[in-house]
């Protein structure tokens, strides 16, 4: 239970005051503190990134289309899932993230492990230390039957990995591909490589050629 000194203020979301797992040098695990606090001193803790491959030709992938409403670029297109992992959990646990944001109920075993990644940037929370776990995931389910809860995520768009290299490659570019909105709704859309959630070290291209690879049936993957 987390004590009210830890809030900083009444005015904390339930979210701001999740506990998270902290760790110093060589991914010791140093203590657990409210999420406000990790952001506010840059202090690193977990999370999870789940990118969901579609196994036909040409190999697809689904892209989170952020809330307008988000502290962290809101109304971009981001990794299928991501989040933060709570105090006490491990990797494979952020799958739970996956089954809010889509309502796929796919179990821990299906998860394809890439590794790990540091990353540090400015989230829209403070100061962002993350060690990333990275994942696979293959899942087919058509766009219309997702369970999207509005809460959590604006839509899902679903495009070839080839598209997305473009989009990754030049900023500038769009490209056609199909989105789905929390009530059910497919419409065609326009998809531009500016609408990426920015990442560093060139890691959104690394992602979309390990799933490339992986639906290749190549299973030497990294991040």
């Amino acid at each position: 239970m987390i004590n009210a000194s830890d809030r900083g203020n009444s005015g904390r979301s339930e979210r701001d005051v999740e506990l998270l797992d902290v760790f110093g040098p060589g991914g010791v695990y140093v203590t657990s503190l409210p999420r406000w606090k990790v952001h506010e001193e840059g202090l690193w803790h977990q999370v999870f990134h789940c990118l969901v491959v579609r196994s036909g030709r040409p190999a697809r992938v689904l892209l989170q289309r952020r809330r307008s409403s988000s502290n962290a670029f809101p109304g971009m297109l981001d990794l299928s899932a991501t989040g933060h992992l709570l105090a006490g959990e491990e990797p494979v646990d952020g799958i739970r993230e996956l089954r809010e944001e889509t309502g796929l109920d796919a179990s821990r075993s299906r998860l394809v492990s890439l590794g790990r990644r540091l990353l540090v940037d400015d989230s829209g929370e403070g100061l962002n230390r993350e060690i990333v776990h990275a994942f696979l995931l293959t899942d087919d389910t058509p766009l219309g039957d997702l369970r999207l809860d509005p809460g959590e995520v604006a839509g899902f768009v679903e495009l070839t990995i080839h598209e997305l290299l473009l989009l990754l490659a030049d900023p500038a570019r769009s490209v056609a591909a199909f989105e789905v909105d929390p009530a059910g709704s497919v419409r065609r859309v326009e998809c531009r490589g500016a609408e990426l959630v920015p990442a560093v070290d060139g890691y959104w291209t690394v992602l979309a050629t390990m799933a490339e690879r992986y639906v290749a049936g190549v299973r030497q993957l990294g991040v």
